[in-house]
């Protein structure tokens, strides 16, 4: 059995391995990373006043000299805040006498030491195991009141050879989209091809190793919606085969979403089922954009984020001056009343909600408007726009009321038929959306009212969110004034 002792030699060195470094402190930070090795003891020596879950607290080293004896035993610090389960690891792996961490020169206060020579631990033959002199760098006094500082601290603590344990695949609906996430990173784009048989059958071949990497594939499910599954699946299934270290799927648009219930019997819950797809074939995490129902994240068994572009769009809003007192955001139904709701807090302006019943699948009539728009500049804030034909009932219903300029804010613009030569002959003056799905050639040109935001700043950051562990709600942050 393998045993980690943590070592705090002061009343100081205690006080300062219970500093925070982006949402932890030093000592939960090495904690964590030690418990990812399948280490089954943490032993803490020194640091009397600290309670740490399943950590046992000794006085002296002396104490646990006997340790198993067929095992290893990790010797550390808090203080390097950047070692990781990986670095662990490498010094574990060494099978003859201990290991000590170096960059190549200086030796840091980290050893593997076989359990059965603790007792002589200065005695026994080293292996230097070398990692980059940025990971090891160590937090002293003078540090710590660097990282309190946060215009500073997200600086120093984010080295860019974390990226090397990185690789992102596009498939063929995000191609655009990893490219830019990729230049932002200062990455290649992973190589992967998608290639189909006679009969229809979907190959995906990844075209260089992925051994040990952290792994992103993004792939929206949109038309032709089966296809682009398929690649999707096909492809985390390929990665799992090979040996990724961890397999993300980022899937701007989720295909299916719409088929979240039973809405009338013997009805099936696809969405349901598409999430046991992705997740069975590889995908231990999941990230997508505005769900057209936040409860289906609860369909899937793995941690799924469902981030949303209403910051955004609010930030394109405010940039080009629709914050004046006459706007309104309009939700088009009751189910987006919290979309708008986000929105004209962000803009700061009051919200109206349209009635409508929908008869059958893309058909929809409006009815009747909750609250005032009269002589309003209207921002209709919805997720998806497929054939446009609730948007244009509703934006016309606008406007019998008395509404003025109206325009319209998408997540996801799945424009099928002919959605957008409705939406040119309509009243709606521009639709701001996102690229969570590519405009397909056939309606590029169809109408000037298109207005695309790109969502590959969003998802660079995502990334370097969870490669260094920080809060994924900070992404938000870059879309909100006064926050940075």
């Amino acid at each position: 059995m393998n045993n980690a002792i943590i070592f705090i030699r002061s009343k100081e060195e205690a006080e300062l391995a219970c500093g925070e470094l982006l949402g932890k402190t030093l000592l939960e930070r090495t904690v964590d990373e030690i418990r990812k090795t399948g280490i089954e003891k943490i032993w803490l020596v020194g640091g009397e006043d600290i309670e740490i879950d399943d950590v046992t607290k000794v006085s002296d080293v002396r104490e646990i000299v006997g340790l198993d004896q067929d095992g290893k035993c990790l010797l550390t610090t808090p203080f390097y805040p950047l070692i990781n389960k990986d670095d662990y690891e490498k010094v574990l792996a060494v099978e003859e006498g201990g290991a000590v961490v170096s960059d190549g020169e200086n030796v840091f206060d980290i050893f593997m030491v076989p359990a059965r020579d603790l007792k002589d631990f200065e005695k026994i033959p080293y292996t230097s195991v070398t990692i980059d002199k940025d990971r090891v760098l160590k937090i002293g006094d003078e540090d710590f009141e660097v990282i309190e500082e946060e215009d500073v601290k997200e600086e120093v603590y984010r080295p860019r050879d974390e990226m090397n344990d990185i690789k992102v695949f596009g498939l063929t609906s995000s191609i655009e989209i990893v490219e830019e996430v990729c230049e932002r990173l200062g990455i290649e784009p992973g190589k992967i091809s998608v290639a189909h048989f006679a009969d229809g059958e979907t190959l995906v071949e990844i075209g260089e190793s992925v051994r040990g990497k952290r792994v992103f594939v993004i792939q929206s499910t949109c038309a032709p919606v089966n296809e682009r599954l398929m690649e999707l699946l096909i492809a985390l299934n390929a990665l799992k085969l090979s040996s990724a270290q961890a397999i993300y799927a980022i899937i701007p648009y989720f295909g299916y979403a719409r088929q979240d219930r039973k809405a009338k019997p013997r009805q099936p819950i696809t969405a349901k089922l598409v999430a046991d797809l992705i997740g069975t074939a590889g995908a231990e995490r999941v990230v997508t954009f505005d769900l057209h129902a936040a409860q289906i994240q609860g369909f899937f068994n793995c941690p799924v984020d469902d981030l949303t572009t209403i910051p955004m769009l609010g930030k394109y809003f405010i940039d080009n001056g629709y914050t004046f007192e006459n706007t309104v955001v309009v939700s088009p139904d009751h189910g987006g009343v919290k979309r708008a709701r986000t929105m004209a807090e962000i803009l700061g302006t009051p919200i109206a909600i349209i009635d409508k019943r929908r008869p059958k699948p893309n058909e929809v009539e409006a009815t009747t408007i909750i609250g005032s728009v009269e002589g309003m500049n209207c921002i209709i804030v919805d997720d998806i726009c497929d054939t446009g034909k609730s948007l244009v009932a509703a934006a016309t219903l606008l406007k019998e009321n008395g509404a003025k300029e109206i325009i319209v804010a998408l997540a996801h613009g799945v424009f099928s038929g002919n959605a957008m030569e409705r939406l040119e002959d309509s009243v709606i003056e521009k639709v701001v959306v996102t690229n969570t799905i590519p405009l397909s050639d056939k309606n590029k040109g169809k109408t000037s009212k298109i207005i695309i935001l790109s969502i590959g700043y969003m998802i660079s950051e995502l990334i370097k969110a969870v490669t260094y562990h920080t809060p994924v709600s900070n992404v938000y942050n870059l879309f909100t004034p006064n926050k940075k």
